[in-house]
């Protein structure tokens, strides 16, 4: 776990193909007025990779304890993907540990028109990992369909997240993509009205595992406010690290200052063309 900055304080959650490195632009940006926390996940090095043990409901545990260890009340939770999922499920089971909840690239496996095909993926990476190790399937990863684009924008900050790939535990991520991954409810299946907590939803508009669920969060968390960035893909911190770090600062400000409202429901109504209503046909 690493601690660094002062101020209102943010907690990093990585993503499955990342660690705590991949928030290195995003921490020395806000460090000078934030707090910012990072840590690897369970079964990423260096933090322990137990043989047993894994599920999404640790990862939520393990993300509050980091809290706990810090005596930190809450926070603000910037999560991409799989660390995104991880910073909903704690704002609707610990919604008084999460200030906002910042989640990007969230929703790989949800859409249920692709649910079976991503169950069957995870076991096929797991299995993929433990016959060929992290440097064949991180390079493979890597060349996939939402993460070209950072290859296209800047090669060595795609090398650099193939490397780090490469340095981690098979076991440690098989276990997670399995696991967690594998196991994780279906967020098209949870009750995300129930969420409340300021929500910002930022998403790729190439990341087509991605989108359809980012309206999904929009159209039934109250509090959630979207983003789908132009041209973009998965690992939306790394393709833009200071645009993505001004994101958070400017939503975390917002958050802080009050203004980040809750959807009006009347903005949620199906749009009918009563000719009877001038309303219904303005502009």
């Amino acid at each position: 776990m690493r601690d660094t900055g002062s101020g209102v304080p943010i907690l990093f959650l990585h993503e499955y193909a990342g660690d705590h490195r991949s928030w290195a632009r995003q921490v020395c940006g806000l460090r000078a007025d934030h707090r910012c926390i990072t840590y690897a996940a369970r079964g990423y090095l260096p933090s322990d990779v137990p043989s047993s043990g894994y599920s999404w409901e640790r990862a939520v545990a393990d993300a509050v304890a980091v809290l706990d260890d810090l005596d930190l009340e809450s926070a603000h939770l910037v999560g991409l993907s799989m660390g995104g999922y991880t910073a909903l499920q704690v704002g609707l089971h610990h919604p008084d540990r999460a200030r906002s909840i910042l989640a990007a690239s969230v929703g790989s496996g949800s859409d249920p028109a692709v649910r079976a095909a991503y169950l069957a993926e995870t076991a096929a990476v797991a299995a993929q990992l433990r016959e060929h190790g992290t440097s064949v399937v991180g390079y493979g990863m890597a060349n996939g369909p939402s993460r070209l684009q950072l290859k296209a924008r800047d090669e060595a900050a795609w090398q650099e997240m193939v490397d780090q790939f490469a340095e981690h535990s098979v076991e440690g991520l098989a276990h997670t993509i399995v696991e967690i991954q594998g196991r994780r409810p279906s967020l098209h299946d949870l009750d995300l009205a129930a969420l409340t907590v300021p929500l910002h939803v930022v998403v790729g508009d190439e990341d087509e595992a991605c989108l359809s669920t980012g309206l999904l969060l929009k159209r039934t968390a109250p509090a959630c406010g979207l983003t789908v960035v132009p041209n973009s893909g998965h690992v939306l911190n790394l393709e833009d690290p200071e645009g993505f770090g001004e994101r958070v600062r400017g939503f975390v400000r917002a958050v802080e200052a009050g203004t980040w409202p809750v959807r009006d429901p009347r903005t949620k109504a199906a749009l009918q063309f009563d000719l009877g209503r001038t309303e219904s046909v303005a502009g």
